[in-house]
């Protein structure tokens, strides 16, 4: 469907702060590196550059997001810029994320309609930030509540797997349960699975980010509780096996940059808990379908010490992106009830500061500043760079140029 824009914003006068709009031609989209499935207009004066970023269906808000801002950018040339999101619909995450856009940017979001007279509707600001806190997910159940639903020779069965993996954690074993699985992960692979099947459960290993089917095929073991109370022999030789198996690619320096900086943050030792305490596991679960940013979170970090919660948002490629995203998901925390009652294992409260550490690399870094001159509040973001030689050596220290944490640790 072919949408003649500037018919809409000639019908629509009174909704911006300049009129007489030229749209960006294909050449000149490209040549600005702006995604080409959005449309692009300018307009103002001089002194006040204005501009407008329309789609008729967003796929991924953080794209349009970033892209909107790239425009502003690309008018503002230092001069004060307004930018107007155009769309039928928006996140109340996007929502207060424009919100945070700041510098000589600033920028508003206009619900189009396309049946509807008229057809634009300015979004009030106090609309985007509310104080009021919304609901979110639901909270991750813990062992002993997931194997309630199972019959009393399975809940023990359970207790005996569990205490299998529980010999692990010293070798980075760790477990997260979902609805209807348990998973036992090494950093980001996933090494075994319990599932449920009605009453009872199924355990079997897991390989599946393995590049050969053959070795796939042979680590594709069931595990079941003997008459003695044991686990099968070859089902616990199959995991040490795979454990054996990535130990050594860690220490032949060939697991990817994030799959090792995995191992880091769960781990959440020396530096890491030096700076931000201990880690602290993600404990909610989407309670509805589109609760994606619930998901999403989960791929963060989080850590607790002396009452206070840290959050750390890994950013290893494509970091303007990357960034975009997580300020979409910062205002998630910031306007959701998803950290206001947080509490560490012994059930005292824990404090998050609404800061966003970026953890990246220094040769990402200089690209993810750019968002500073975007945002309103950088300090709420504060990025820290790994030291060169992380991946042979470890996390020993972290730098960070933030005008609040301006320090090497």
């Amino acid at each position: 469907m072919s949408i003649t824009w500037n018919t809409i914003w000639e019908a629509h006068p009174d909704v911006f702060i300049a009129q007489n709009w030229l749209e960006c031609p294909e050449d000149k989209k490209k040549a600005n590196r702006l995604p080409a499935h959005y449309n692009y207009f300018m307009g103002g004066e001089t002194t006040l550059r204005v501009g407008i970023i329309a789609c008729s269906s967003i796929l991924r808000e953080e794209e349009f997001l970033l892209a909107g801002v790239l425009w502003g950018n690309r008018l503002s040339n230092g001069a004060k810029t307004v930018i107007y999101f155009v769309a039928p619909n928006f996140s109340l995450a996007f929502l207060n994320a424009v919100g945070k856009i700041g510098g000589t940017i600033s920028a508003r979001a206009i619900y189009w309609r396309e049946k509807l007279t008229p057809s634009l509707y300015l979004i009030p600001h106090e609309q985007h930030c509310s104080q009021v806190r919304y609901a979110l997910g639901e909270e991750r159940p813990d062992l002993k509540r997931w194997g309630q639903g199972l019959n009393p020779v399975a809940r023990q069965q359970l207790m005996i797997v569990n205490a299998f993996f529980a010999q692990l954690v010293s070798r980075q074993v760790r477990m997260v349960i979902k609805p209807q699985q348990i998973a036992f992960l090494w950093g980001n692979f996933e090494i075994a699975e319990v599932r449920r099947k009605g009453k009872k459960f199924e355990l079997n290993s897991k390989a599946k980010w393995l590049k050969t089917n053959e070795q796939m095929l042979k680590w594709q073991k069931q595990g079941w509780v003997d008459a003695s109370g044991s686990l099968n022999m070859d089902f616990c030789s199959v995991i040490l096996s795979i454990l054996d198996y990535l130990e050594s690619l860690k220490q032949e320096g060939k697991l990817r940059s994030q799959d090792l900086l995995a191992l880091w943050l769960h781990r959440g030792d020396g530096v890491l808990k030096s700076l931000w305490g201990s880690s602290w596991p993600w404990p909610w679960l989407p309670k509805e379908r589109g609760e994606n940013s619930v998901i999403e979170l989960e791929e963060w970090y989080f850590f607790q010490g002396n009452g206070q919660l840290s959050v750390v948002c890994p950013v290893f490629e494509k970091p303007l992106m990357k960034a975009s995203r997580s300020i979409m998901l910062a205002s998630v925390l910031e306007r959701s009830s998803l950290l206001v009652n947080a509490k560490n294992e012994q059930g005292n409260p824990l404090v998050w500061d609404g800061r966003v550490h970026w953890l990246t690399t220094l040769g990402l870094e200089e690209e993810l500043r750019r968002w500073y001159c975007w945002i309103n509040d950088v300090d709420k973001f504060p990025i820290w760079t790994l030291p060169e030689n992380w991946q042979d050596k470890g996390i020993y220290e972290l730098n960070c140029r933030s005008t609040l944490l301006n320090h090497s640790l």
